[in-house]
């Protein structure tokens, strides 16, 4: 009987293992779902594609290398895991653990709440995103290689990108700190609201508020502690900002530019008496053929679109 209840679950693309501590079931997904529960965790194995609409899954999601996983109105009780080149991209849903990424091709996360962190680690010859629009993450977000972009986006813990590519953050709440540094292409910070201290180091190009030379941005920010702005090249702005701390940096290259500031605390180094921005710098940003934005959503309908036709060819998925 036992191996016989075995081979009925292996039918069922249900086969038991370590998985979610809770139901310790793992639920091997290729194709397509909808309105089913599964009842612990769900694996897409490398190279598959899973597409799922109003699912529930009582336990973690570990998306292998190459593979994609979307989800569309459905919830993870746990976690979920992204291996090499492996996508994720999550529109209103919501996930109840952390969400990391492993030199991933790249996540997306369209009106969903991840309860947890978000970690994008590093790895070799990997591009990976992190694009989100109107969602919030409840723990920290630390990237240290790729593109981030973040709009209407609510974090609840601090934020750092070290070494990415470059750092979007538009119209966004960050509870907590912000380190933005070592980004090639740049640094902007538009629209938005930090609480912590924030930090930009060793960027080429910053662009806080509504000069510089970047994004096209027309809303100013807040912070509610110190700014420091140090050791960046290619031009730095800061306009059109209340920052409720000190105001600071060295070693930036060329000087930086800014105004219409209101600096509760302390102005040092290059930021005393700042000029603002030519108005060469504010066409050259409006000029931009490409945004930063336009470029990832790209590459989402890219591999989305190759996901879903992998998905539809593979057929029913047989969840439940």
């Amino acid at each position: 009987m036992t191996v016989l209840s075995t081979l009925a679950l292996a039918s069922a693309g249900v086969a038991l293992g370590a998985g979610s501590a809770s139901a310790g079931l793992t639920t091997s997904c290729e194709g397509d779902a909808s309105d089913t529960t599964v009842p612990g965790e769900l694996v897409v194995k490398e190279g598959n594609s899973c597409v799922l609409d109003s699912v529930t899954i009582n336990g973690s999601v570990e998306v292998q290398a190459g593979a994609d996983l979307l989800i569309t109105n459905s919830s993870v009780a746990e976690g979920v895991e992204v291996a090499a080149d492996g996508y994720f991209d999550s529109t209103g849903s919501e996930v109840a653990g952390d969400v990391t990424s492993t030199a991933g091709y790249g996540v997306y996360l369209d009106e969903t709440a991840v309860d947890g962190a978000y970690t994008g680690d590093a790895g070799e010859g990997a591009d990976p995103f992190l694009y989100s629009y109107d969602s919030s993450i409840a723990g920290e977000v630390t990237v240290g290689q790729g593109l981030v972009h973040l709009q209407t986006v609510n974090v609840g813990g601090p934020v750092s990108t070290e070494g990415a590519l470059y750092t979007d953050i538009v119209d966004s709440t960050l509870a907590d700190d912000l380190t933005v540094s070592g980004n090639a292409e740049g640094a902007t910070f538009c629209g938005s609201e930090v609480d912590g201290a924030s930090t930009f180091t060793g960027n080429t190009g910053v662009q806080i508020g509504t000069g510089g030379a970047i994004i096209d941005c027309e809303d100013g920010n807040y912070f509610g502690s110190d700014l420091t702005v140090s050791d960046n090249t290619d031009g730095v702005d800061v306009s059109s900002a209340i920052i409720r701390g000190a105001l600071s940096g060295e070693g930036n290259d060329p000087a930086p530019t800014g105004s219409d500031l209101r600096v509760r605390g302390e102005v040092s180094g290059q930021f005393v008496d700042l000029s603002p921005a030519s108005q060469k710098m504010s066409l050259k940003a409006q000029s931009a053929v490409e945004s930063h934005s336009s470029t990832l959503d790209t590459k989402r309908d890219e591999r989305r679109a190759v996901a879903e036709e992998q998905a539809e060819l593979s057929g029913p998925a047989n969840l439940g």
